[in-house]
C-alpha cells in the first residue's frame, strides 16, 4: 500500500525486494518522513534489489571505473544483491542532501525503533549512512547458497 509518506520512486524500488521485508521498509520509510517533515525534508528510497553485474560496476568505480569508492561489496556480496537492502536518499524542494551527515544519522535514530533492521552508519568500514538492510543471520556465503538453491533467506 502506498502512503502519501512513500512516493513513488521509493514503492517501485521497495518491491524489488523479498515480500517477506517489504512491509517493514514501508513502515519505516513512513517513520522516517514524519521525523522529517518539519524541516521539508523527504527520505526516498533510491536503490533497492541490484544484481551482481549492477553490484560489480558500483564496485569498479574509484578502481577500474574513473570516480570515488562507493563499495567495498562485489556482486553476490551486498544485501543489495539478495533483495533485503535499501539505500535512502534525502531530498529537500527536489534537491539531493548527500553532504549533510546530522541528517543522514536521523536515518540510524529511526532504524533503532526497527529491530528487524540494521544500519550501515553504524559501521566502522565503510561506514553507510544511507544504507539500511533487513537482519538476516546468514553469512554472505549461506546467502548466495540459498539463492542458488531457490530457498528462502528471510
Amino acid at each position: 500500500m502506498i502512503t502519501s509518506l512513500i512516493d513513488q520512486r521509493s514503492e517501485k524500488n521497495i518491491q524489488t525486494l523479498v515480500p517477506e521485508a517489504q512491509q517493514v521498509f514501508r513502515d519505516f520509510l513512513i517513520a522516517l518522513n514524519e521525523n522529517f517533515m518539519t524541516l521539508e525534508i523527504n527520505a526516498v528510497v533510491i536503490c533497492g534489489t541490484r544484481t551482481y553485474a549492477e553490484q560489480d560496476v558500483l564496485y569498479a568505480k574509484g578502481r577500474t571505473i574513473k570516480g570515488k569508492i562507493v563499495t567495498n561489496a562485489r556482486g553476490g556480496y551486498s544485501y543489495h544483491n539478495f533483495g533485503i537492502a535499501i539505500d535512502i536518499g534525502l531530498f529537500k524542494y527536489g534537491k539531493y542532501l548527500d553532504d549533510h551527515p546530522k541528517l543522514y544519522e536521523q536515518i540510524g535514530i529511526i532504524v533503532r525503533k526497527f529491530p528487524e533492521l540494521e544500519w550501515g552508519g553504524d559501521w566502522k568500514s565503510p561506514c553507510d549512512p544511507p544504507h539500511v538492510q533487513y537482519r538476516t543471520f546468514c553469512t554472505m556465503a549461506e546467502l548466495r547458497e540459498r539463492v542458488a538453491k531457490k530457498q528462502e533467506i528471510v
